[in-house]
C-alpha cells in the first residue's frame, strides 16, 4: 500500500485501464473527469475528488491522477476508484499518514517519540524505589551485591599492581586510595585467601 502526506496535494497513477471487451488493450484515450474519480476516507462513503482537475493519461493505460490537500486530509485509508465506460474498474489503495511520518520515510526528518501525555497514577513513587525500579543493583552474587562485584572487577582490571613475584598481590581503586583487593598466592600464582574492601 503506497502512503500520502496528510493534507498535501499529490498526483498517483492509476491503472492500468484496460478494454472491458478484450480484457488486454489500454485504454489510453479515456476522458476522466473530476465526477469520475471516486474517494472513500477511511472507509467513509464514497464520492467525488475535491480536485477539480480531471485524470491525464499518461502511457500504457496509467493516468496521472491529480488529489489536492482536501482529498487527503484524512488519516487512514483511502480508496481512489475509477469506472469509465469501455474500461474495466481500476482501484487502489493508499494509506494517509502525518507528515512526521511520511517525511520519515520518505525525505530527511525522524520520528517524533516525545511523549505527550500520561495515564493518571503512571509515575508512583515505587516506579523510582531502587530496590524494585533497579533489581540489578541490589542483585547478590555468593554475597556480594552486583556494585560490590563491579568494584572489585574494575580494581582488578584497571587499578594499580602492587607485589608480583611474592606471595601477596595488591588490587588498588581507581582513586589509587584503598587496597581494593589483596590476594595471597604460592609460588605458581594459584590463590588461597582473597581480602575484599569495599570501604
Amino acid at each position: 500500500m503506497n502512503i500520502l502526506k496528510q493534507s498535501t496535494a499529490a498526483t498517483i497513477k492509476l491503472g492500468p485501464f484496460i478494454d472491458d471487451t478484450d480484457g488486454k488493450t489500454a485504454k489510453t484515450g479515456l476522458t476522466i473527469s473530476q465526477a469520475d474519480i471516486r474517494l472513500s476516507k477511511n472507509g467513509g462513503d464514497i464520492a467525488q475528488s475535491n480536485d477539480a482537475t480531471g485524470a491525464t493519461h499518461d502511457e500504457l493505460g496509467y493516468y496521472n491522477v491529480p488529489l489536492d490537500a482536501t482529498d487527503t486530509n484524512t488519516l487512514g485509508r483511502l480508496l481512489v476508484a475509477v469506472h469509465e465506460s469501455g474500461a474495466l474498474p481500476v482501484w487502489q489503495e493508499f494509506l494517509v499518514v502525518t507528515a512526521n511520518v511520511y517525511d520519515t520515510l520518505c525525505s530527511t526528518d525522524t520520528f517524533d517519540v516525545n511523549v505527550t501525555s500520561l495515564a493518571d497514577d503512571v509515575i508512583t513513587a515505587a516506579k523510582f524505589d531502587e530496590n524494585t525500579a533497579y533489581p540489578l543493583k541490589f542483585a547478590s552474587i555468593d554475597g556480594f551485591t552486583f556494585e560490590q562485584i563491579i568494584q572489585i572487577m574494575v580494581a582488578i582490571l584497571a587499578g594499580k599492581v602492587s607485589g608480583g613475584a611474592t606471595s601477596t598481590i595488591t588490587y588498588k581503586d581507581l582513586t589509587d586510595a584503598v587496597n581494593r583487593v589483596v590476594m595471597t598466592v604460592d609460588s605458581s600464582g594459584n590463590r588461597s585467601a582473597v581480602t575484599a574492601n569495599f570501604s
